[in-house]
């Protein structure tokens, strides 16, 4: 049995465990965390069309950067202005991105995906070539404890971060000098940069397809584990495995079951992990917010 492709596990979990800090954020700051879907599919089209632009990578991750921000801030103004569901608004805002990227994929070949040596990876090593590279050469890969880490930190150990939970848990409180809008905005602009680096493991990962849809199965895993970090990267495990389990479908019956399995572990997820904070009555003393899951 050829194990290989098992090896793309650590990059299936790293990017999903990304998306739920991200999910995180967006629940913190009062938003709904559908709204990461959105912002990773705007962070694949910077990086596609980013290079295609400049031809660099280090510029085309800045660009994709700007656009998960640019949308993570235009969607929670547009919510905030209209006085919209945030479920409902994130999701509904989050299919212009997805669609765009869909549309997107098709009109290839695209630079990034064809230049040779592949951008994004330490140039040089003596794992170029092979099935190691992706692991051992890949920077977002080799970095994606800290940012998790430096997430963490900063949502729960600085003044800045207790602010932005402060407001978004809060929204209607009142402070002289501060403005709860901001905050929010400001947390829902950070955790869209988290996605910056899921996007790129993702387009490295899957080049011919782009994927969709991750930021809800990291949502799911964060709702499961009542929005601790730890849980919801716990259970973001079990979606990796079967991502990364997808070549081994050798029909078309049992690749399409490969291929919504990880979506169907989601809702299991749900169904039996989340259904006691869903029925969490709303109170000032509540940390979870059911029109937010």
């Amino acid at each position: 049995m050829d194990w290989t492709p098992l090896l793309g596990f650590p990059i299936e979990w790293a990017a999903l465990g990304l998306l739920v800090v991200a999910c995180l954020y967006g629940e913190r700051s009062g938003f709904s965390g559908l709204g990461v879907e959105g912002c990773v599919a705007s962070a694949m089209l910077g990086l596609i069309v980013g290079y295609g632009w400049t031809g660099n990578y280090a510029l085309a991750s800045l660009v994709a950067a700007g656009a998960s921000v640019g949308f993570a801030i235009a969607a929670g103004g547009l919510i905030r202005l209209l006085r919209a569901d945030p479920a409902i608004g994130s999701f509904c805002l989050s299919l212009i991105p997805g669609l765009a990227l869909g549309l997107m994929a098709r009109m290839g070949p695209h630079r990034i995906f064809d230049e040779v040596p592949s951008p994004g990876l330490i140039p040089g090593t003596m794992f170029a070539g092979t099935h190691a590279e992706d692991l051992l050469a890949n920077p977002w890969l080799l970095s994606a404890p800290l940012v998790m880490a430096l997430a963490w930190w900063i949502l729960g150990h600085t003044s800045l971060g207790l602010k932005m939970r402060a407001f978004g848990e809060t929204p209607g409180w009142r402070v002289p000098g501060a403005r709860p809008t901001l905050y929010r905005l400001s947390a829902l602009a950070i955790g869209a940069l988290w996605t910056v680096p899921a996007a790129a493991l993702m387009l490295r990962a899957h080049p011919e397809a782009p994927p969709v849809a991750l930021g809800y199965l990291a949502l799911a895993c964060a709702v499961a584990g009542r929005w601790s970090l730890g849980a919801g990267l716990a259970l973001a495990a079990g979606p990796a495995l079967l991502r990364a389990a997808r070549p081994y479908g050798v029909d078309l019956g049992s690749t399409i079951a490969i291929e919504i399995a990880p979506f169907l572990l989601a809702l299991l997820y749900l169904v039996i992990l989340a259904r006691r904070a869903l029925r969490i009555a709303v109170s000032p003393q509540s940390r979870v917010n059911p029109d937010v899951l």
